[in-house]
């Protein structure tokens, strides 16, 4: 028998420098669990090379972890591959019973490890957490400055979109197609965004409080006004 969870699938897509990675920073703030996919090496958290040095810091706490692992270039669709293969059967006792914790995973230039091109073939591992990742409690940030050049194996599967500003007119048609509206109702400005949730699309900017600027810590979520709701068009 297989338990699901509200886990979910949130593709965040934006242009370099619009904001899309400063936002997942501030959502996954409080993850006790954490494992990030982080080519660049940019996340606030313990930076690992392969994935048997991420088994090994799981085993020593596995409630609780914030681990980076920083995939060679070149080898990012294999080493995103293994990592999952690892999350899952680490996973597997909630798999079975539903009871443990949940567990976040975020992939980081997504374009590089799960391409459009061939991404379920290079990548099965992934491409399994992203059609069954909420039976085993794993909750997914993809993160990209090229949507058009992801797998449509993850932006199909997405319970939640977050568009910030887009570049190139290929990501501007996916993106707008993501979220069922025009090119020219795209967020243009950096840290903008438009976010879909359950047909809803909702409105905001990502700010940063003066305490986290002064501190290494991620930012905490922070809004100047409530945000607006519309309709997502059919």
């Amino acid at each position: 028998m297989s338990f699901k969870s509200n886990a979910g699938r949130i593709g965040v897509w934006g242009a370099s420098g619009s904001g899309k990675s400063s936002w997942v920073k501030q959502q996954i703030a409080s993850r006790s669990r954490l494992v990030v996919f982080d080519p660049l090496g940019e996340y606030d958290a313990r930076q690992l090379a392969t994935v048997d040095q991420v088994r090994a810091e799981m085993r020593r706490n596995f409630r609780r972890f914030r681990l980076s692992l920083v995939a060679r270039t070149g080898g990012e669709a294999k080493a995103l591959h293994v990592l999952c293969r690892l999350l899952m059967a680490a996973q597997e006792p909630y798999r079975k019973t539903g009871k443990g914790d949940g567990l976040c995973l975020v992939v980081e230039e997504m374009n590089l490890s799960f391409p459009v091109a061939g991404g379920v073939q290079k990548c099965q591992g992934f491409a399994e957490i992203c059609s069954r990742g909420r039976h085993y409690g794993i909750e997914v940030f993809g993160v990209s400055q090229r949507i058009a050049e992801v797998d449509t194996r993850f932006r199909g599967n997405c319970t939640e979109t977050v568009v910030f500003r887009q570049k190139g007119a290929r990501d501007r048609q996916a993106a707008a197609a993501e979220l069922g509206v025009s090119v020219n109702e795209l967020p243009s400005e950096n840290l903008s965004y438009a976010h879909e949730k359950a047909g809803l699309i909702t409105k905001g900017k990502v700010t940063f409080s003066k305490r986290a600027a002064n501190t290494n810590r991620p930012p905490a979520a922070n809004t100047n006004s409530a945000p607006k709701k519309r309709k997502k068009r059919a």
